[in-house]
């Protein structure tokens, strides 16, 4: 009777004790994946004016200048074809020597941070299709880019992502939305954003990647 009432006054200690270390151990696995995160967000802010073109006046999306080198380019805000919204940015091309692209300059962003570029991007036939983020100095000096995986043949919509390293030389960002040879490709949501990083987070080969056009 004596080793029963001790069992039965045993249990809720153990039971406590049990909870106390699962507790600490929960809390040291939460500092564990902080220390080891890569970045943590700063800046939640799109600085992507008119991400979902579904600001201008007929084929014109305001923030957005398209530019393309040789002819049979051209671009439209495509009311059928959209990821979300009423608009898409499509560019269709017949020439497999083109090159066009749309393009958006940012020059209110903060320095010395990584810069994540997201985007839902369609494809039909296109030779080549992707989005790209360059940075420039304050002379117009092109100092580095990345860009997201090159899309060619047909592929439904999805998100793609890239990411940059900005430093405080940076005067200006282009963020393009690519399409070289002929096909169809559709742009919708984009959005770039700031974040935190650490400079011992990443490898050497990254940062001269970043900063190749740098020397």
């Amino acid at each position: 009777m004596k080793k029963f009432r001790i069992i039965i006054f045993s249990i809720p200690i153990l039971l406590g004790l049990s909870l106390f270390f699962l507790a600490k151990k929960k809390q040291e696995i939460i500092e564990i994946e902080k220390a080891n995160a890569p970045y943590s967000v700063e800046y939640v802010k799109n600085l992507i004016f008119n991400s979902s073109f579904e600001i201008g006046q007929g084929n014109e999306a305001k923030g957005w200048k398209f530019e393309r080198e040789g002819n049979e380019a051209f671009f439209e805000r495509d009311v059928i074809e959209k990821f979300d919204g009423k608009f898409s940015a499509n560019i269709t091309s017949d020439n497999p020597a083109s090159k066009s692209y749309l393009v958006q300059e940012v020059t209110n962003f903060p320095k010395e941070k990584k810069f994540i570029l997201y985007g839902a991007v369609k494809t039909y036939n296109a030779d080549t299709a992707f989005m790209r983020i360059e940075v420039y100095d304050t002379l117009g000096n092109l100092k580095s880019f990345n860009s997201t995986k090159l899309l060619t043949g047909t592929n439904d919509w999805l998100v793609y992502t890239c990411a940059i390293i900005v430093g405080k030389d940076a005067g200006k960002i282009n963020v393009k939305c690519v399409l070289n040879g002929k096909g169809r490709v559709w742009f919708d949501d984009v959005e770039l954003v700031a974040v935190k990083y650490e400079e011992k987070d990443y490898p050497f080969w990254w940062k001269y990647w970043t900063r190749q056009f740098a020397k």
